[in-house]
């Protein structure tokens, strides 16, 4: 079996990321010559699906409490709230697909709240289990997957896995 370099993996998940957004969002033109941008509903859904479990776990987690303390845990409580809302609106769209400026609005308040959810927890990382810390990732790798499915591709660092692998650590639950 071969090696995976770090930097070999972190190119590889960046291409998943946009290729990941390349098939989810789509492009029409008018006769008028309008452009729209439409994005999928379902793989945002998806995504963001996965990010509320994996805060849920992490803020239910009574390990991470005893870790962070009831003021930050409050903070996490607050963040899961807003991405909880961003997942009941996505969940409650009926169109198979939707705006980029609908779904960047979904985006802006996903990126606001967990980025503040990753703050409180990446400052305890070193006294945090590494199931902890794995889904921790997993919630942040899957940041930049969905910019790219809403075509944000304006990634501020590589993510450190794949969609599918952060989807997948955040399924087997801490």
């Amino acid at each position: 079996m071969t090696s995976l370099s770090r930097r070999n993996f972190l190119r590889n998940a960046g291409i998943g990321a946009a290729a990941v957004g390349l098939a989810a969002c789509a492009k029409t033109t008018d006769t008028n010559g309008n452009t729209t941008y439409t994005v999928q509903t379902a793989k945002i859904l998806s995504i963001v699906t996965s990010i509320e479990s994996g805060l849920s776990q992490l803020a239910t987690s009574a390990t991470v409490v005893s870790v962070i303390g009831t003021a930050n845990e409050t903070k996490l409580t607050a963040a899961l709230q807003k991405v909880a809302v961003v997942t009941g609106e996505v969940a409650a769209t009926t169109a198979e697909t939707v705006s980029v400026t609908v779904a960047k609005n979904w985006l802006n308040t996903l990126e606001s709240a967990v980025s503040a959810g990753l703050v409180i927890l990446n400052g305890f990382s070193p006294l945090l289990p590494a199931t902890v810390n794995n889904v921790v990732a997993a919630v942040g790798a899957l940041l930049p997957a969905i910019e790219a499915v809403i075509g944000a591709v304006s990634l501020r660092g590589t993510p450190s896995m794949s969609q599918a692998q952060a989807q997948a650590i955040i399924a087997q639950g801490l």
